[in-house]
């Protein structure tokens, strides 16, 4: 990533925490996110963040499953939303 890039995800990412109701504790999200990691690895990766550890291309095949899993989850819960409202 070249520093525009770096530069525009950090301006996304702070204009992302401060809408309401967007509220993750992070050090939860990320031992969740990469469980493969433990003691000495994880504490890195929270206090200087996961492009310490692994490059863009590997954040973005993370932030991917990341997102496709979160959608699954709604659309599992729109869809039982749903059943109920025609039962």
């Amino acid at each position: 990533m070249d520093e525009a890039e770096d530069q525009l995800l950090l301006e996304i990412v702070s204009k992302a925490i401060k809408l309401p109701g967007v509220k993750v504790d992070r050090r939860a999200f990320l031992a969740k996110t990469f469980n493969h990691l433990k003691g000495a690895e994880l504490a890195q990766l929270v206090d200087q963040g996961p492009q310490i550890l692994y490059k863009a291309k590997d954040l973005i095949k993370v932030a991917n499953r990341v997102m496709l899993n979160d959608m699954e989850k709604s659309t599992v819960f729109l869809l039982l939303q749903g059943c109920r409202l025609i039962l």
